[in-house]
């Protein structure tokens, strides 16, 4: 019968569904580890080398990257890691805020004992490495502790859509701008606002996080002007 896939072709078909699969999945994570890092060129001969892929599932794999915004593709000069511009951070912190505000009382409502002890946990992990490591890893303990909150709104969509915005956030963001005395800044916002959720004031909570947001915000397009300036400076009046 025509039109009818043989087993053959099927199981084809899943075999090169699964090699892009790993293959985007090990080239998210070079990003996540900082192998790869904002705006470096990549090489995909090399990269399917490292990866131990063939070129077409790696090429296939950075098709589907640049379409979730996690790497650019430049004709005649190829792929690069994406990088955060100023206007997207804008945006993403507008929509982080906007959502993460909104689940609160959800949040709240939903509270018990043991999800508020594993919110206190992911709080402890990022403190502990406050002072041991700066970078990406930092920078997404900082994610998984929000993340925790927000995943007790059992609202699955709105989880989903603040994953995304923080791995475009922070995949994206250059970990070498991440300072201590930031790190030391969140540190004490968190405790903020897991004291709020522990005593169940949606009021207290709201403001702290809001204010957490904007502070972040702030440092984020402040370093990423900063960058800008330095990369194309002004040249002095004649």
């Amino acid at each position: 019968m025509k039109g009818t896939a043989k087993p053959a072709d099927k199981r084809k078909v899943n075999r090169r569904g699964i090699a892009i699969e790993e293959a985007y999945q090990k080239i998210k994570k070079m990003i996540y580890l900082n192998q790869l890092a904002p705006g470096q060129k990549i090489i995909y001969n090399d990269l399917g080398k490292r990866l131990n892929i063939s070129v077409t599932p790696v090429i296939q794999a950075l098709n589907r990257l640049e379409a979730s915004g996690f790497v650019t593709y430049t004709p005649n000069k190829g792929y690069f890691v994406g990088e955060i511009t100023v206007q997207e951070a804008m945006q993403l912190y507008e929509a982080r805020e906007a959502l993460e505000i909104y689940i609160v009382p959800k949040v709240i409502e939903n509270l018990n004992p043991k999800n508020l002890q594993e919110i206190k946990e992911a709080f402890g992990r990022h403190r502990t490495e406050q002072n041991n490591i700066l970078g990406r890893r930092l920078i997404l303990l900082d994610a998984q502790f929000h993340l925790k909150i927000v995943g007790f709104s059992g609202n699955e969509v709105i989880c989903k859509m603040l994953q995304e915005i923080f791995e475009k956030l922070y995949l994206k963001y250059r970990p070498e701008y991440l300072h201590q005395d930031r790190v030391k800044e969140i540190a004490q916002e968190h405790r903020m606002v897991l004291e709020a959720l522990q005593r169940r004031d949606v009021e207290g909570a709201v403001a702290t996080i809001r204010s957490h947001i904007i502070s972040g915000r702030a440092r984020v397009i402040d370093s990423l002007i900063s960058q800008q300036e330095s990369a194309f400076p002004l040249s002095e009046s004649a």
